[in-house]
């Protein structure tokens, strides 16, 4: 009895055996319908696997990017840089012998175009050109000329050997007048970059990129102005320029960005971090507030009229200036209306020029705006003018006229619905704003020839609150006539 047991307890062994087996075996090589609750693990497995690991990582891994301020700049310049041709070698004396003479004369202010004397010795490389006052030689070397100019003085030209000739040009004067203006375009952000993430970041310049429409901006540099009367542009040349670093968790990095574009600040203009656009309803605001900027009347505001033409008052203020003159007219203050004038009528004069005598037209249009933020204004009252000072919360300058050296103009503020002008010195409160917009523009014009030339230079500061009234204007002005 006790082996029947036994064996049967054995039968009952083999069989949970085999049957186990056939499971496993089963498992591996089969396929089996999973349950529910299989098939929310399984997916809860998909979601960590190592690469959906990754992209997270990548994801949370994107830095925060918020725009502190943005500039649109335009410029142009009739400025062709080269090589200015004189003459060449084989053809004086000859066909070419006035431009010698009229090289000299305007280069040098030697007087020989009645009465010179030209004469070449070839094997010595010297042309000797002399009259009863002068002895000039001209001595012909590999790729270079040299002028004695027989009261001590000598100067280098140089020589190109082209196409059997060997051609003079002047080393001295790079630049002459053309009639293409060459536009340029720039859209610049001030922008602070931000590591939220727990990791370490590797910020790289080249993943920014500015869409327009179908079209990409990388980023690039701010052409050098190389002069400190424009205030927008002498900021941004000495603002600090962003560049590749690896960001800590926690870290910020500040810095400016600067793209070559097609046309002034739109709308459509989209800030890229590689796939992932930075807006913000603050910057579609501050498009709002540029554009009220742009279209205000200023001499409702400050009582001037937009130009000074010394051809037309005894004042010399006028609404509407003459341009026939190229140097009559000059803006006391700027806005969109009065730079496309200044665009319109110096590009239209230069275009009807002779070619020997094209005008240089040289013009800048920049503007910036500091969205939403809480300030201070702090007259500054000296013996002879008012000034500007603008503190934001944290205790840091925005704006300081008081540095600048030009003519302040004038400043005038808003109060009781109607915009109020104080007196020469003295008379402007202080005054707070929370979430303001703050507006600098601007401007160069400069047209003619180096005798007879005229530059205008303006700057504004305008200040509008959060429902984008114009609260504050302040301007200043340079004009010039050579």
């Amino acid at each position: 009895m006790r082996k029947k047991m036994q064996s049967g307890k054995a039968i009952v062994t083999t069989v949970l055996i085999i049957l186990l087996l056939s499971v496993l075996i089963g498992g591996c090589i089969g396929e089996k319908k999973a349950s529910p609750e299989q098939e929310s693990i399984n997916k809860e497995a998909l979601e960590v696997s190592p690469s959906n690991s990754t992209q997270s990582i990548k994801e949370e891994n994107i830095p925060e990017i918020s725009i502190e301020s943005f500039s649109s700049i335009y410029m142009h310049d009739n400025l062709e840089q080269k090589d200015i041709y004189l003459f060449s070698w084989e053809n004086v004396p000859g066909n070419e012998s006035n431009r010698l003479l009229n090289f000299l004369q305007d280069y040098h202010q030697i007087n020989l175009v009645e009465n010179a004397n030209i004469i070449k010795d070839e094997e010595r490389k010297i042309i000797r050109v002399f009259s009863d006052k002068y002895l000039i030689d001209i001595m012909l070397f590999n790729e270079s000329a040299q002028i004695n100019l027989g009261n001590g003085g000598s100067a280098n030209l140089v020589v190109k050997e082209e196409n059997g000739t060997h051609n003079f040009y002047d080393i001295g004067q790079k630049y002459q007048n053309k009639y293409d203006i060459s536009p340029v375009y720039y859209a610049a952000y001030n922008l602070s970059i931000r590591n939220n993430g727990s990791i370490p970041i590797d910020f790289r310049l080249a993943r920014l990129h500015l869409l327009h429409g179908d079209k990409i901006f990388n980023s690039t540099s701010l052409k050098s102005y190389g002069e400190s009367q424009l205030k927008v542009l002498y900021d941004l040349e000495r603002e600090n320029k962003m560049q590749d670093t690896v960001l800590l968790p926690g870290q910020i990095l500040n810095g400016l960005v600067v793209f070559r574009v097609n046309s002034l600040y739109n709308e459509s203009f989209m800030l890229m971090y590689n796939t992932t656009s930075v807006t913000s309803e603050s910057y579609e605001k501050s498009i709002k507030a540029l554009r009220i900027a742009e279209g205000f009347k200023y001499s409702v505001a400050l009582g001037v009229p937009p130009y000074t033409d010394s051809t037309r008052s005894e004042t010399g203020w006028s609404y509407d200036p003459d341009f026939s003159d190229c140097c009559n007219a000059w803006a006391n203050w700027v806005n969109r209306t009065i730079f496309e004038t200044f665009l319109k009528y110096d590009v239209k004069r230069m275009l009807k020029s002779p070619p020997d005598s094209i005008p240089m037209t040289e013009m800048v249009y920049a503007l910036k705006i500091i969205p939403e933020k809480n300030i201070t204004i702090f007259p500054v009252t000296t013996r002879f003018t008012n000034h500007l000072l603008v503190i934001n919360n944290e205790g840091n300058e925005i704006f300081n006229t008081s540095q600048v050296q030009h003519r302040t103009g004038g400043i005038a503020f808003l109060g009781n619905q109607t915009y109020i002008r104080p007196e020469w010195v003295g008379n402007i409160p202080r005054m707070n704003f929370s979430n303001a917009y703050l507006i600098q523009i601007s401007f160069e014009g400069t047209y003619g020839w180096p005798m007879a030339s005229r530059s205008s230079f303006n700057n504004q500061d305008i200040i509008l609150d959060d429902r984008l009234d114009i609260n504050l204007v302040r301007y200043d002005y340079s004009q010039f006539l050579s």
